[in-house]
């Protein structure tokens, strides 16, 4: 290699270890000073006791496990009745979902039933059309709600810049797995993030267990493929220029997949969903929105970008093996780092490299045609 090819790989090599460093270390800590030096200082309160009129919404298949809980879950939640219509899709269940769905008709829960399984973003457009209230709030059958919930939630939409306002959901494990303990601790990483873009009230992404927005700015949900159907609704707010804000004191609980198998299966969904519109996110990289773009670009695009950034790094780096001691101690780190997670020596790093090959998986998943509609459902641990 002649030194103009070299010096091209090692600004490639540093400029990609830059990008890691600054999704998983400096973004996170830089997101404490971020976020106080550019926090909303004019955010509207009021004190109002007057409430808005909420539909909850809960597109479902085969969830006879939970429906029932959830449902009893829902007749607990502290709202006044009149103001809170609850509907529960079932989208062509095989089992008993819509049977237990519909006996509780006389205590305010609708059913709404797909003729077939259509798949979530469907029913969820299904829904949407029928839905009366001014705010939609969106779970899963699985998440259960703190009685407060509700109130929570609704209360940031006495700012009329607020858009969107997401849930703390607390996720807990009970399978035992080495993916589904990850993914637990994970989810407790990934809230504090959420809490500080709340502070800035540029959440980028809700979670589709836990979140609520105006009627008036859903954008229906597309489903000729898979879709992230909270981050897409949610980015679109955030791309019609209101503001999406986090609230800590919103809890919601729910339980990770009963295998560890189910954990990677469905971070290869998520993943593939999430590439298969990327270029209708892009938007949030405008450079006249700056932080929006900072947590979009760091929080999101590098995280889902992670493992080709360290497979062009490998490459490189063994590329530039024979440039000098650096090189040799950064690649043997790099075979070393395999090899912990190859054999689960350290399970944290073994989550790790087994959610970034799944994303790897969502990416080429995502050039294949794709049926649409339909339901890929993992276990819990609960059931």
């Amino acid at each position: 290699m002649n030194d103009q090819v070299i010096l091209y790989l090692q600004v490639a090599f540093w400029t990609l270890v830059f990008l890691l460093f600054l999704c998983y270390c400096l973004f996170p800590l830089s997101l404490p000073f971020v976020s106080e030096l550019f926090k909303r200082r004019h955010r509207v309160v009021s004190e109002s006791s007057e409430l808005p009129k909420v539909s909850l919404l809960i597109s479902a298949y085969n969830e006879e496990a939970v429906i029932e809980r959830k449902i009893k879950n829902i007749l607990e939640i502290d709202y006044p009745r009149e103001k809170l219509e609850v509907l529960i899709g079932d989208d062509g269940s095989a089992d008993k979902t819509a049977e237990i769905v519909a006996s509780y008709a006389d205590q305010g829960i609708t059913l709404v039933k797909a003729p077939k399984n259509a798949g979530k973003a469907a029913m969820l457009n299904r829904l949407e059309k029928l839905a009366q209230g001014e705010i939609l709030v969106f779970c899963d059958a699985n998440t259960m709600f703190f009685p407060n919930v509700i109130r929570k939630l609704v209360a940031p939409f006495a700012d009329k810049k607020i858009g969107c306002a997401c849930g703390h959901l607390i996720l807990s494990d009970k399978s035992g797995s080495v993916l589904g303990r990850g993914e637990s601790s994970y989810w407790d990483l990934e809230s504090e993030i959420k809490k500080f873009e709340g502070i800035l009230d540029r959440l980028v992404g809700g979670n589709g267990a836990l979140y609520a927005i105006r009627k008036e700015l859903y954008t229906e949900l597309p489903v000729k493929k898979s879709v992230m159907d909270d981050f897409f609704i949610t980015t679109k707010i955030l791309q019609k220029g209101y503001y999406s804000t986090f609230i800590p004191s919103a809890i919601g609980t729910e339980q990770t997949s009963k295998e560890g198998e189910g954990e990677y299966r469905r971070k290869v969904r998520i993943g593939r969903a999430n590439f298969n519109y990327l270029f209708s996110y892009l938007p949030l990289l405008n450079p006249f929105r700056p932080l929006l773009a900072y947590l979009f670009f760091s929080h999101k695009i590098l995280r889902w970008f992670s493992p080709h950034i360290m497979i062009l790094l490998f490459i490189i780096n063994a590329l530039l093996l024979m440039q000098g001691l650096v090189y040799q101690v950064t690649f043997a780190f790099m075979v070393l780092a395999v090899v912990v997670c190859l054999t689960k020596a350290i399970p944290s790093a073994y989550y790790f490299a087994s959610m970034n090959m799944a994303l790897l998986k969502g990416f080429f998943l995502s050039f294949r045609r794709e049926k649409s509609g339909g339901w890929s459902r993992e276990a819990r641990s609960d059931e």
